[in-house]
């Protein structure tokens, strides 16, 4: 199931940036968030299972934009279904969502975009994450 879904986003460890957004708002209202902001159409996409090793799955919620062998994703880092673990990434648990974007996907600086997500109200705080610190990484890659 990740072999295919890593193919079809061209996904390895070292080709995408990662950012940590708190928020209290819904899903869709970020996501028409970034859609206004970086100028971008995210489409939300079926519920992603992920089976787990120990026999369980887990459900996460996230939006996909696409441009050519670009994207950038909005993941939810809550866990739709399980009541024992509650979030996606353990370790980055401050953050309520995750930005998944492919290098030069968009014409100004990357940093630019905290700039961006800042100026918006519905956001409470955003930086990007050091990939180095995250454990379970291998979830990224769905």
């Amino acid at each position: 199931m990740l072999k295919n879904i890593n193919q079809k986003l061209n996904l390895n460890e070292e080709n995408y940036s990662l950012i940590g957004i708190v928020s209290t708002s819904k899903e869709y209202k970020i996501a028409w968030v970034l859609n206004n902001t970086l100028e971008i159409s995210l489409v939300k996409e079926k519920d992603e299972k992920i089976n787990l090793i120990n026999n369980e799955s887990i459900y996460i919620s996230h939006f996909i934009y696409r441009r050519k062998k670009k994207y950038l994703r909005l993941i939810s880092n809550k866990i739709l279904n399980n009541v024992l673990k509650k979030h996606l990434i353990s370790s980055l648990s401050d953050f309520d969502y995750l930005i998944q974007f492919s290098p030069n996907l968009f014409e100004f600086k990357s940093f630019d975009i905290i700039n961006k997500l800042k100026s918006n109200n519905l956001i409470q705080f955003a930086n990007f994450v050091d990939m180095k610190l995250i454990k379970e990484k291998y979830l990224l890659y769905i």
